[in-house]
This record gives C-alpha cells, structure tokens and sequence, in this order.
C-alpha cells in the first residue's frame, strides 16, 4: 500500500470518528426519571429550577406515597422540587386545578386573588383588607352584639383622586375562603363611608346588628352605604364601580362575617381606601 493511499486511510477514519461524536445518539430505551434520579440530582446540588426543568421535560416513574415524600425531603429535596413530582404524577385533569393562578384567569387583570383598584393607565394596585373591631357596644347577645366597626388609622394608604374608581375583584378558588380578603363572590360586599376619628385613631361605621360569626344582616344605615354596579367578566372575575360620584373621603368594601363552604367561622373585614 503506497503512502498517499495509507494517509487517505487515516485521514477518512479521523472524519468519520468525528463524525459520530457530532451525531446524535439514539438511545434503545427512553430515559424514565425515577425518586433516584432526583436524590442523585439533588446530591450533585443541581439548582432546583434545573430539576424542576428535568422532571417536566423527561418521561417519569414516580413514588409519590407519603413515606417516599417524608425521606426525600429529609434528603433535602426541596418542597418546589416534590411538588413538580407529585404534579407529573397525577393525571392531567388534576393538574389542570394546580395551574398557576395567572393560567387560571388568563385574559383578565387578576395576578392573584383580593381586591384591586384601577389607576389611570389601567395598572392595578391591591387594596389590603381589615378586621374591623366592634367600638361602644351597645349590648351583646346570642350569636352578635350592637356598635361601631371600626379599623385603625384615620386615612388609607390606598387612594385616588378619581369620584367614579375602578375596582376588580380577583377570586380565589371558590370554597376554600378562609382568611381575609379571599372571599369568592363579591356581591356579599357593601360600600360604606367610613368616618375618621382624630380622637380615636380610627375610621368606623354604624352597623346597628353585627353577628359575630353569621352576620346574615348588619342594619348599616343606608345614609352611609353607596350603591355599586358589579361587571361580571367571567372566570369570577368582577370590575366594581359606583354607581353615582363618589365625594371626598374615607370609604371601604366592608365583607360581613360569615361561615365559609369549608364550615369555617371567618370575621368580617374591610377593604379601605381614600377619594381626595
């Protein structure tokens, strides 16, 4: 064999090595993430975005029971990381129900669940609710008492200069209210006008019945109550505004106490804020 013919040779076992190293490999099986995988990822100190990445992108064979759960979280594990396990694991109409809150109510504001006032660029700024505190009882009886609702402060961090402001209610998943600011049907609110005390520190409202726990009716006086128009935009999903101008003040979306769907005792509150 001459020379030239033998370098040919090599030079044609080099491309062709080379080759191979550029192509990709076609696996005979397809890779199927097990709790090993995760517990060797987690050791190596992969970041958990990375698994989280991995396990929604591979084909996986799971052990969700809660004893595997219970030891790979004191493997350290972290909780995003289980919770990724346990979403690929169960079947796609259950995942649906553990969408992100913004997928579940695309194509309205609501990033998250309570209650938004609108600016005027349409940007939405969430108004925090109060547990307001019964003042000058006077007289308690089965199931409530008489008095004044009032809430700290003598003016609201949230305000506007618009008479007419917008509102979006955002809601959570309905029958799992159980806190403040999560109620799922904004028709149970009323718009009162609240009155600061400079006094007291406060802002209040006459409410002539107040049950503590069924507040079926509060006997507001109708003087301080303002009638609002609810656009219902689907998904639970509700634009609020006033009905007529709204004057300078003090105002709040006052939430009357209730017992959620879950059968759990929730006290009234309220979503204050100011008109300049």
């Amino acid at each position: 064999m001459g020379p030239c013919r033998a370098a040919n040779r090599v030079i044609a076992s080099i491309m062709f090595v080379a080759f191979l190293a550029q192509s990709p490999v076609v696996a005979d099986e397809e890779e199927v993430l097990t709790n090993e995988d995760i517990l060797i990822m987690t050791e190596e100190g992969l970041a958990e975005r990375v698994i989280i990445a991995k396990v929604r992108a591979s084909v996986t064979d799971f052990d969700i029971s809660r004893e595997q759960l219970v030891a790979l979280s004191r493997a350290g594990v972290t909780a995003g990381v289980l919770e990724a396990m346990v979403l690929e694991s169960v079947p796609s109409a259950a995942r649906e129900t553990a969408d992100t809150y913004a997928q579940r109510f695309q194509g309205t504001p609501c990033t998250g669940p309570g209650l938004y006032l609108e600016d005027a660029d349409g940007a939405l700024g969430q108004v925090n609710p109060h547990v307001p505190q019964i003042r000058e009882s006077r007289g308690i009886f089965v199931g409530g008492a008489a008095g004044r609702m009032a809430i700290p402060g003598v003016r609201s961090d949230t305000r506007t200069s618009s008479r007419t402001p917008a509102f979006w209610f955002c809601p959570e998943d309905p029958g799992f209210s159980t806190g403040p600011g999560t109620t799922a049907d904004p028709r149970e609110i009323l718009l009162v006008v609240l009155n600061p005390s400079e006094q007291r520190m406060e802002r209040s409202f006459e409410a002539g019945t107040t049950h503590i726990w069924m507040d079926r009716s509060s006997n507001i006086p109708s003087r301080l109550i303002r009638r609002v128009k609810f656009e219902d935009v689907g998904f639970g999903v509700y634009r609020i505004t006033p009905r007529s101008a709204l004057d300078p003040g003090e105002y709040g979306f006052y939430h009357r106490a209730m017992i959620t769907p879950m059968g759990i005792p929730r006290p009234g509150y309220i979503f204050a804020f100011g008109i300049d």
